[in-house]
């Protein structure tokens, strides 16, 4: 095969050196540079003490440049309304989380807080037959406790009593026969604390304390109360109570002239609102207790629609953040109360969960708790 042959001769091609393209970049941005400079003259703004530039296209066009007093030029802002709303919380989506852990049928005699000595727990114990539990009120709704409670609150407003509350259970517990324990506490309704700490208190529309027939009333959204609540609890499980029963998670029922909540920021708040907010702040606070927490549902239109919107009671609720519910009931109807419960219980067993409370005779139910005088 011949070879090609070529006229010209191609030359020899050159690479370009680094040293150019440096060149011809430094070039283009002092290009650049300059024309941003020359084009931008007429948006700097020169003040006595800094100078800056006044893009329009870069303003949302809510402000602009005013001279001051002193001479300065100085960028004020156009004013901007805005509106802050809170609204009534929400407690439909609240996951049931309570009570799955129950495996105790409780079968308990009622001691009240008028009634609550050594002797008178001894003495029902000796007549105790078919029962393995006590249920003792130890905060009522005078709100004075039984015992000498060494919580920060009670401390620091005299609501302690006398009795040792601490020996007595040791006493209890130290026994031949394995007693289950409750330590009953009354909440909302406490005529003792709104007297001596007006700020934890309901309001009426006046700022005064609320009172009613049953005494005085605790501002639900109050967080000191809560805490007063849930340490109470926590020094309760202290001495050995097996379980904590929170009773009076209820509203007082308006007259008309409406209340006022010192604690909350919402002015969308309802007797329901409220009660639930308390629940879930309470049993949250509690939950790595080593006791069983529950609560005393006092509403029949509640426990049978499920929500009471005066007195503020969730059945539903009050269900899926409680180990139990204690809920009075002629002990002839407790069966067909037990299966009217069953409806809101998701976790656990609702026989073990559901504790009807009755007057005259113990129902036939695995749980109950007989109360007398």
């Amino acid at each position: 095969m011949a070879k090609r042959s070529s006229e010209f001769y191609p030359g020899k091609k050159q690479k370009r050196k680094p040293a150019f393209i440096l060149s011809i970049v430094l070039l283009t941005l002092l290009a650049l540079l300059l024309l941003l400079f020359y084009g931008l003259q007429k948006f700097i703004v020169i003040t006595n003490d800094k100078l800056y530039l006044d893009i329009p296209l870069l303003s949302d066009g809510s402000s602009h440049i005013e001279v001051n007093d002193e001479g300065s030029s100085v960028r004020v802002f156009d004013p901007v309304s805005i509106e802050l709303v809170i609204g009534e919380a929400d407690y439909t989506n609240i996951k049931a989380s309570a009570g799955e852990s129950i495996t105790t049928a409780v079968k308990a005699d009622y001691i009240s807080a008028a009634n609550l000595t050594a002797d008178n727990v001894r003495n029902t114990l000796a007549a105790q037959q078919h029962a393995n539990a006590l249920v003792l009120e130890v905060k009522p709704a005078s709100g004075i406790l039984v015992y000498d409670s060494k919580t920060d609150f009670a401390q620091a407003y005299g609501t302690g009593g006398s009795l040792d509350l601490a020996a007595l259970v040791q006493e209890i517990k130290d026994g031949e026969r394995d007693i289950y324990l409750v330590a009953e506490l009354c909440c909302l309704n406490d005529s003792a604390v709104p007297g001596r700490y007006p700020g934890v208190s309901l309001k009426k529309a006046d700022g005064s304390n609320y009172t009613d027939d049953s005494g005085g009333w605790i501002d639900p959204y109050s967080t000191e109360y809560r805490k007063y609540i849930a340490d109470l609890s926590k020094e309760l499980a202290g001495m050995g109570f097996d379980e904590i029963c929170l009773n009076g998670i209820r509203h007082p029922v308006s007259d008309g002239a409406g209340f006022l909540y010192p604690g909350s920021s919402s002015p969308s708040s309802t007797p329901v609102s409220a009660c639930s907010g308390f629940a879930i702040s309470v049993t949250r606070s509690l939950r790595n207790l080593d006791a069983a927490v529950s609560v005393r549902l006092n509403s029949d239109a509640a426990f049978t629609g499920g929500e009471d919107a005066a007195q503020g009671q969730n059945a539903e609720l009050f269900f899926k953040v409680f180990d139990r519910v204690y809920y009075y009931v002629d002990a002839s109807a407790a069966v067909l109360a037990l299966d009217s419960a069953a409806k809101y219980v998701t976790l656990g067993e609702v026989r073990l969960r559901f504790v009807p409370m009755c007057y005259g005779r113990s129902p036939e139910t695995d749980c109950w708790v007989f109360l007398t005088g």
